[in-house]
């Protein structure tokens, strides 16, 4: 792992947080990434994961329905303007 990606590991420990990130994020994305999937996936991980703080690395639907889901926790999109081509 690299010193980014030790740093991130820390951090995550940390803040009680997971990342989920969603199969078309880049490679370096993925690979600090606990758990990668479609948009059906990554929502069924976030209600099954015991961290405080979801940080969720794709599309702004995806982190609001994270949140629905997940109403005591917080959840974190890193990019609030990432869209989805076919939603316009």
């Amino acid at each position: 792992m690299t010193a980014v990606g030790d740093r991130i590991k820390t951090l995550k420990a940390a803040k009680n947080a997971v990342i989920l990130a969603h199969t078309y994020q880049p490679p370096e994305v993925q690979d600090c990434a606990d758990y990668v999937g479609d948009s059906y996936g990554l929502s069924v991980e976030a209600t099954a994961t015991q961290a405080e703080t979801i940080i969720f690395c794709g599309v702004m639907f995806m982190a609001e329905t994270a949140a629905i889901l997940n109403p005591h926790k917080t959840v974190i999109i890193p990019e609030p303007r990432a869209g989805c081509p076919w939603r316009r």
